[in-house]
């Protein structure tokens, strides 16, 4: 009998080894993990839950309220409230549905976040790259076009229908339970799924799904689609996949249909998800185009920002130049243009754009010039600015200074020449592109 103990006991010891993570509430409740969680909230920025209760009000009585969040986790008596709903317009006319935890929920998700995070890292496959520390979309990107480049023709270009929102709870549970088996853990993440819906007015139970806008959403969206880098990556399958997004790089089109065959049955079936039957396809990349977070890979392995990418592009530097607008351009192109110039030119100056960009920097310019225009509003100050930068015939033009072909006219390129839009800081995209392939000149 003591040696069936002490065998027993000794099966017990391995196994708590391999399971580990028994106890990790603590550590999510604790004060210096809490505070830190905050930081990530406000450096995130975001508006107010259900509660409207926003991020500089949390903070003006922070102590207070990290205690009470502290001493609800402890208590085992903390409950989320549920999120508010908004919708976000799309590039191609439908909303996507984000859930808004309140701010004092989005620490307790960030806190959470921070301890499970590390112990999946060491998990997690090398295709993933959506949501992960060190980890970014141009690396995603820069992996599908060496897949490309090494001879994989053939992309599986896969699309998961509202995937956010379709996750099983039960499954999503389970899976974590094989790597973390405290029960205040399992039951804190629990809560945050079935925390319920505000839309309107209306409060929705959600029995499926992890809202979109949650702190944690993104991990436990990673968490759930492992199965599936887990299963590609022992098979030798090129999957690269950022968040919900994924592609899988094949050599030839009969390997690429049986590969979607068995991933539709391991997502449909085994998974519960849904594969978008209309957005889900097998190209040939050297006669077909494909997308892939927001990047169009054409034949002849060029890569440029998709058409939405470009429309949505446009359409915002159009809304921020308004051409009806009387305003300083300076602070404009500094407090407005600038940070959104900088962003996107960040993101797609991966891409094979260095003519794209040049084009965009000469329209920018035009538009501001038609901006400035309209600001002088009489054509005097216009003759005023050509007068400082040299101009020496007495003939003046005389110029409608709202009109867009106004801002094309030689008289609108003396007075405010490309040396111009560098005196008042714009963001030139086409440096951007310089300084991130320094090589290329």
């Amino acid at each position: 009998m003591e040696e069936q103990g002490t065998t027993n006991h000794s099966r017990e010891g391995v196994n708590q080894k391999e399971r580990k993570w028994y106890s990790l509430i603590d550590k999510i409740w604790a004060k210096p993990n809490l505070e830190e969680a905050f930081k990530e909230v406000k450096r995130n920025r975001g508006s107010a839950g259900i509660d409207r209760m926003t991020i500089q009000a949390f903070e003006s009585q922070l102590e207070h309220h990290l205690e009470v969040v502290q001493q609800t986790l402890k208590n085992k008596t903390y409950h989320p409230k549920p999120v508010r709903r908004v919708y976000i317009p799309k590039a191609d006319g439908t909303s996507r549905p984000l859930g808004i935890p309140t701010v004092g929920d989005r620490v307790v998700q960030a806190a959470t976040r921070r301890i499970l995070e590390p112990i999946y890292e060491s998990k997690f496959m090398d295709c993933s790259y959506g949501f992960r520390p060190g980890r970014s979309a141009h690396m995603a990107l820069k992996k599908i076009r060496q897949d490309l480049n090494d001879g994989y023709r053939y992309v599986i270009d896969a699309d998961l229908k509202s995937y956010f929102d379709t996750i099983p709870h039960e499954k999503l549970i389970r899976m974590v339970k094989e790597t973390v088996v405290d029960g205040s853990v399992l039951t804190l993440l629990e809560k945050f799924l079935k925390a319920g819906i505000l839309d309107g007015g209306s409060f929705h139970l959600n029995e499926q799904g992890t809202p979109q806008g949650g702190v944690i959403s993104p991990l436990l969206a990673n968490i759930y689609l492992h199965p599936l880098d887990l299963a590609m990556t022992e098979r030798g399958h090129r999957l690269t996949r950022y968040a919900d997004d994924f592609v899988i790089c094949c050599r030839t089109q009969k390997g690429a249909e049986r590969i979607l065959k068995s991933v539709t049955k391991l997502l449909e079936r085994e998974m519960g998800l849904i594969i978008h039957p209309e957005k889900t396809k097998i190209v040939n990349s050297k006669r077909e185009s494909f997308e892939f977070l927001g990047h169009e890979f054409k034949p002849g392995k060029w890569m440029v920002p998709s058409d939405k990418a470009m429309t949505k592009f446009k359409k915002r530097v159009k809304e921020i130049t308004r051409r009806n607008q009387t305003v300083d351009v300076q602070q404009l192109v500094k407090k407005k243009l600038n940070p959104y110039l900088r962003g996107w030119g960040n993101y797609f100056g991966m891409a094979d754009v260095q003519m794209r960009f040049r084009d965009l920097d000469k329209w920018i310019r035009r538009r501001l010039r038609s901006v400035q225009l309209r600001s002088w509003r009489k054509v005097r100050k216009l003759h005023r600015e050509m007068r400082r930068r040299g101009w020496k015939s007495r003939d003046l033009p005389g110029l409608r200074m709202t009109a867009w072909r106004s801002s094309h006219s030689t008289y609108a390129q003396y007075a405010m020449p490309n040396q111009w839009f560098e005196e008042i800081g714009l963001c030139s995209l086409s440096m951007i592109y310089k300084e991130l392939h320094p090589q290329r000149g």
